[in-house]
C-alpha cells in the first residue's frame, strides 16, 4: 500500500483511508448487536491485512457507535493501535454546528472514552461553526494540544478563507482538510481555491466521495444526471480509444516500426487545458470531457495530450 506523509512532516499514513461511516451498519445504538460487532471486526482486520493504516471517523458517525465499536477492533489485532493513525471529528449537531470552547472539550472526552485510547492522531473540525469566533476554537484545540490528546488538527469542508481565519489563532499548522471530490463533484479543484490551498499551505487533502457516492463505481444508479450521463460516456470512449492506440503501439513496436514512425503514432490533436484560479499549472483534459463536464477551456494551450 503506497504511502504519504501527513501535512508537511507526517505522520506517514496509507494512501487509500478506511472511512468509518458504516462501520457498525447503522445509525441507532439501540440497534447494535454482536453481529454488528464481528462485521466492524472483520472489516478492520480486512483493512489492516492490506495495508491500510489510516482511519477516520467522527463523533457522530452510527449515533456513537462507529467510535465505539472501534476499541473491539482494536483488541482484535493486538499492537495495531500503535501502527495506525486514528482520526475522527466534532462539530455537527443536530440542526446546528458547535466548535465553542466548551463543547469541543467535552466531544474529545467522549470519542477518546469511546475510541478507548488516550490520544487522538488526527482531530477534525466537521464543518464551520459560524456563531463561533476562530480565536475561540482554536484556544481549545491548542490546548487538546498541550494536555497530549491530540497530536495534530484538520478541518473538514472548510473553505480556503475559513482556513485562513482558524490558522492564524493555532499554535500548529492545520495539516489536512476533508471535503467531497470527485468527477462529479470539481469545484474544490476548478472554482473555489480548495485544493490549490492545500497545496500551498502543504495541507493533505482528504477526499471523501471520491467514486462519487457509488455512482461512478456502479454501485447506485445515475438517474437522471445528463452530465453524469455525458461524462460516463466519454469516459468509455477514452477507454476504448487510448487502450486501441496502446494495443496498436505495442504492435507496431512487436514489427520492428521506425522510430519516426512511432513518433507519428504519439502524436495527438492540441486539446484546451484547463486553468486553476490562483494557480500557474495548466490542468490538461480532453476536448470531449470538457464537454461533457459542461466545463469552459479557460486558456488554450498548444501541448500535447500524452
Amino acid at each position: 500500500m503506497p504511502t504519504q506523509l501527513l501535512g508537511a512532516d507526517g505522520p506517514p499514513v496509507s494512501r487509500i483511508a478506511l472511512g468509518c461511516m458504516g462501520l457498525t451498519g447503522t445509525w441507532n445504538p439501540a440497534d447494535m448487536t454482536e453481529t454488528h460487532v464481528h462485521r466492524a471486526v472483520a472489516v478492520f482486520e480486512a483493512a489492516m491485512e492490506v495495508g491500510i493504516t489510516f482511519y477516520d471517523h467522527a463523533d457522530i458517525y452510527g449515533g456513537g457507535t462507529c467510535e465505539d465499536v472501534f476499541k473491539d477492533c482494536l483488541r482484535a489485532v493486538p499492537g495495531s493501535r500503535e501502527r495506525i493513525v486514528i482520526a475522527t471529528k466534532c462539530g455537527i449537531r443536530q440542526g446546528h454546528y458547535n466548535l465553542s470552547y466548551a463543547y469541543i472539550q467535552e466531544a474529545i472526552d467522549r470519542s477518546l472514552k469511546r475510541l478507548g485510547v488516550e490520544y487522538i492522531d488526527l482531530y477534525q473540525l466537521h464543518r464551520p461553526d459560524p456563531f463561533t469566533h476562530a480565536s475561540e476554537t482554536a484556544r481549545a484545540l491548542n490546548e487538546l494540544v498541550r494536555q497530549g490528546k491530540v497530536r495534530t488538527i484538520g478541518v473538514s469542508n472548510y473553505y480556503p478563507e475559513q482556513v485562513r481565519a482558524l490558522q492564524r489563532y493555532l499554535d500548529m499548522p492545520i495539516r489536512s482538510n476533508q471535503f467531497q471530490v470527485s468527477l462529479r463533484h470539481l469545484p474544490p479543484i476548478y472554482d473555489d481555491g480548495t485544493l490549490d490551498q492545500c497545496e500551498a499551505l502543504q495541507m493533505t487533502p482528504l477526499a471523501y466521495s471520491p467514486l462519487g457516492g457509488g455512482v461512478l463505481s456502479g454501485k447506485h444508479e445515475q438517474g437522471e444526471d445528463k452530465v453524469l450521463t455525458g461524462l460516463l460516456a466519454e469516459l468509455k470512449s477514452q477507454s476504448e480509444t487510448y487502450n486501441a492506440d496502446a494495443g496498436a503501439g505495442r504492435d507496431r513496436m512487436a514489427a520492428g516500426a521506425s522510430s519516426a514512425d512511432r513518433t507519428a503514432s504519439r502524436k495527438r490533436e492540441p486539446c484546451p487545458y484547463l486553468r486553476v484560479r490562483g494557480c500557474n499549472q495548466c490542468k490538461p483534459v480532453s476536448r470531449g470531457l470538457v464537454q461533457a463536464l459542461g466545463c469552459r477551456p479557460r486558456a488554450a494551450c498548444s501541448l500535447k495530450l500524452d
